[in-house]
């Protein structure tokens, strides 16, 4: 009997299921099987819109990041830009041994922290009326917005996170249920000395395709199913 592995998605599972519940209800030899999977259906529902949201809210916070990463990076191309023409000798200051090119590059929120430990302390050194200083607010409201979306980003992860425990754990309720479900069934095989094929027959073939996990079904044989 196929164990599903917990990769698959949750569509796959919930096709899985549904065939499963069908066949056994459509047996009257096996009917009494059919009401757990008809239960898991009924779960995998609320299981789905989690995983669906939780899904969502990743995506949506690493667009933020990204667009915040973006404007942060185009404005301290200016500034450098600004730098050079106006004070070149202070480029090291703002930016330390990186070029400004190495230094948008780094990770966003690495850039953010260089960015408000000594990028910013050094641009309010040069005073108001200096040609810099126009650039220190913008770039510490968009250091600001790209640390937030990047803890938001984190928190979104962690629930999805918690989301994808929930469903492994419901995954693997499900493989147990047709591993019960399956030596029940090799129970009746025997009793009524019906094949093994009508055991296999609830369960769907396995899709070579897509690598799935195939039990030989070494038990079968050991419970005295006829092939």
């Amino acid at each position: 009997m196929r164990r599903i592995p917990n990769t698959y998605g949750m569509l796959y599972f919930l096709d899985e299921l549904e065939f499963s519940e069908s066949a056994l209800a459509a047996d009257e030899d096996a009917a009494g099987l059919a009401p757990p999977f008809a239960e898991a259906i009924g779960e995998w529902e609320g299981l789905f819109a989690q995983e669906r949201a939780a899904r969502r809210e990743v995506t949506r916070a690493e667009a933020v990041v990204a667009v915040r990463n973006e404007r942060l990076d185009s404005l301290t191309k200016r500034f450098a830009a600004a730098v050079r023409a106006f004070v070149p000798e202070l480029l090291a200051k703002f930016f330390g041994s990186a070029a400004p090119g190495q230094f948008v590059r780094k990770g966003l929120r690495d850039q953010c922290e260089k960015t408000r430990k000594v990028l910013l302390p050094e641009a309010k050194k040069l005073g108001p009326n200096h040609e810099l200083t126009p650039f220190a607010a913008p770039i510490d409201t968009l250091s600001k917005a790209a640390l937030e979306a990047l803890d938001v980003r984190t928190t979104a992860k962690g629930n999805r996170q918690l989301v994808t425990n929930e469903t492994d754990e419901w995954k693997e309720g499900i493989n147990a249920l047709r591993t019960v479900t399956y030596a029940e069934l090799l129970k009746i095989a025997t009793a009524k000395k019906l094949p093994r094929s009508w055991v296999e027959s609830f369960f769907r073939k396995p899709d070579a395709a897509r690598g799935e996990d195939v039990d030989t079904g070494e038990g079968a044989e050991a419970e005295g199913v006829e092939p």
